[in-house]
């Protein structure tokens, strides 16, 4: 697939490590499929390893992407919003990216769009059937709220609206998903990225608690992160670039 879409003049895969944290999202479900959630318990205790076989298979896999040519050449020196453009011009023919960005693809390439939850892998034992839906920035509260009555008082009629039917109308007007669900209100036919989402969220398949780079300390996510793009960069060979990120473990234990 990747030869077929650089032989047409485009670009298979659109990634801009410049901010690495904004370009995770497809790498964190290649992590989920190479058994992230089953194995990263014992990695953080001590009785194993981030390089082992599992994650050690799924990084040569990065790096065969990488030979292949997937990415745009320019990807270390470009951004998320800079490959997000090359998407939306018809240059790359996919993107990482999630329900936020439903209502520029909408404007930018509307019923041409498509949802991909990327490749399953035979080199593995782990779960295939892995989608990643999980929260991110979800709201929280203080307790100390509850000594000042208005203060309590406000807060609460916030997250009456936020959970209500109005904010879930305004949701789905900006092709953001809802916080709550209601009966009847529902994406409309003109919203093309929600709804190839929304057909895609409703496979069945299972989701990790927490995307894998958000179960480590920012230490061990830093590593993570410098790992993968420096495989993909040609930086690290993949079993240097989880070397490091046991290195970094280590070091803030």
């Amino acid at each position: 697939m990747i030869k077929k879409l650089k032989d047409s003049g485009v670009t298979p895969l659109a990634i801009g490590s410049k901010n690495s944290a904004f370009a995770m999202w497809e790498f964190n479900e290649f992590l989920a499929r190479y058994g992230w959630e089953d194995n990263i318990e014992n990695i953080l205790g001590g009785s194993d390893k981030f390089n082992n076989e599992e994650l050690t298979a799924c990084f040569e896999k990065l790096q065969g992407m990488k030979e292949a040519g997937a990415f745009p050449e320019n990807m270390a020196t470009i951004e998320y919003f800079d490959a997000k453009q090359l998407f939306n011009e018809g240059k790359a023919a996919m993107f990482g990216t999630g329900q936020w960005d439903c209502a520029e693809f909408d404007e930018n390439i509307g019923d041409k769009i498509g949802f991909w939850w990327g490749p399953r892998f035979t080199d593995t034992q782990s779960n295939q059937e892995i989608v990643m839906k999980v929260p991110s920035a979800p709201i929280g509260v203080s307790a100390a709220i509850a000594d000042d009555e208005n203060l309590k008082e406000g807060v609460y009629e916030f997250l009456k609206f936020y959970y209500g039917e109005e904010a879930a109308k305004i949701s789905y007007e900006g092709s953001i998903f809802p916080a709550t669900s209601y009966e009847g209100l529902a994406a409309s036919d003109s919203q093309y990225a929600m709804n190839v989402m929304i057909e895609a969220l409703a496979n069945g398949w299972k989701s990790p608690e927490a995307a894998p780079d958000l179960t480590v300390s920012s230490a061990v996510q830093e590593a993570l992160y410098d790992g993968i793009f420096g495989v993909l960069q040609g930086t690290y060979q993949p079993a240097e670039a989880l070397d490091k990120i046991d290195a970094a473990l280590a070091n803030s234990q």
